[in-house]
């Protein structure tokens, strides 16, 4: 007597095998004419939008309701971050106060990779960089045994090193509105280069395609570069290059946000 035997721990393959898919490789971002698919320049950054306190109109009546926040906006990339504190810290220093910085990106911000709502190693890390890009301009001796924390959401991502500039950008903003003493704010920039030149404020694609990114983080007020994070292989002159292009596109949105919170000082309720 014979019966068919069916191994349920096993598992069975298809019956017709299907051809794997094979991602092609990358192709290099063209330039026609200098201009990028979305018809910037080379060295022009994206449409900048700046909003302060939008955290603070919803909680009005609410205890847990932040010193200060900020919405940017700058093309498809979009961040929000409220900054709590001064307030008590948790590593308390007599001397100096200290700042900490909680970075996350949404579940949907993403399209080049998948995220969950649990913090990943590499958010931890842009926590890092942002804290140290930002402490600097901080007037930390002036709020001893005291905490001062930002919390950074990316909603929309367009460009990694793109998104670390803005969320820079959003902190500093946000650091001006809960009233913090600084001794200047904190602009930054991205570039990414093909090998033979480099291009500013890159889209995800053109960040993909590129061999070498860099980011500056600078206080123009003060001519000094509080943070540099490379990645990729340069010489050391196209480095230079891409450091000094970098600090003068911070100065433009130096400018930008400037302008944005003197405006924002002028017009009461806002």
């Amino acid at each position: 007597m014979t019966s068919n035997i069916y191994d349920r721990r096993r598992v069975n393959g298809p019956a017709r095998s299907v051809e794997p898919v094979y991602i092609d490789a990358i192709e290099p971002v063209a330039f026609p004419d200098g201009l990028r698919n979305d018809g910037r320049s080379l060295d022009q950054l994206r449409p900048i939008y700046i909003k302060t306190g939008p955290l603070a109109a919803q909680q009005t009546f609410s205890s847990t309701a932040p010193s200060g926040s900020a919405y940017y906006e700058q093309g498809k990339i979009r961040v929000s971050c409220a900054v709590y504190g001064p307030r008590q810290g948790r590593k308390s220093n007599p001397r100096i106060g200290s700042f900490d910085c909680d970075f996350q990106y949404a579940p949907f911000s993403c399209s080049w990779k998948k995220r969950s709502h649990i913090r990943g190693a590499d958010e931890k890390e842009t926590a890092q960089v942002l804290e140290q890009a930002i402490a600097p301009a901080i007037r930390l001796e002036a709020y001893p045994k005291a905490c001062i924390d930002a919390y950074v959401t990316v909603i929309e991502s367009d460009g990694k090193f793109a998104t670390i500039s803005a969320a820079i950008n959003c902190i500093s903003a946000a650091l001006a509105d809960a009233g913090i003493e600084l001794y200047d704010t904190v602009a930054s920039c991205s570039m990414s280069s093909d090998s033979s030149r480099w291009v500013a404020d890159c889209s995800q694609p053109e960040e993909d395609a590129s061999s070498c990114s860099l980011l500056v983080a600078y206080m123009p007020s003060a001519d000094e570069i509080t943070y540099l994070l490379q990645n990729g292989k340069s010489t050391l002159d196209q480095t230079e290059q891409a450091v000094q292009a970098c600090t003068n596109s911070c100065t433009r949105v130096y400018a930008v946000i400037s302008r944005y919170l003197q405006s924002s000082m002028e017009q009461p309720g806002t």
